[in-house]
């Protein structure tokens, strides 16, 4: 199932909560949301993952977002297609 492509009754979907996140992932904008902590870097696998599915704001995000403090490890998670076979 490709929960990317998956909508609510009102068009809710993964592409829009992460284009919500887009403008305080990048520093162009705060987090709106003052009583929930929010880490710039913390949004980065999300960003780059609707990136990867063909957001393409979220694509053009990538280079301004923030590094997580143990590095850049995107390239090396593996896909989720990738563990299907390890998973039985």
């Amino acid at each position: 199932m490709n929960l990317w492509a998956c909508q609510g009754p009102d068009g809710q979907g993964l592409f829009k909560a992460v284009d919500y996140l887009l403008p305080a992932a990048t520093e162009a904008s705060p987090w709106p949301r003052p009583e929930l902590e929010f880490h710039r870097f913390a949004a980065s696998d999300v960003v780059r993952a609707a990136a990867d599915a063909g957001d393409k704001a979220a694509r053009q995000a990538v280079p301004k977002l923030e590094t997580s403090p143990g590095g850049d490890l995107w390239e090396l998670r593996p896909a989720a297609e990738q563990l299907d076979s390890v998973a039985g």
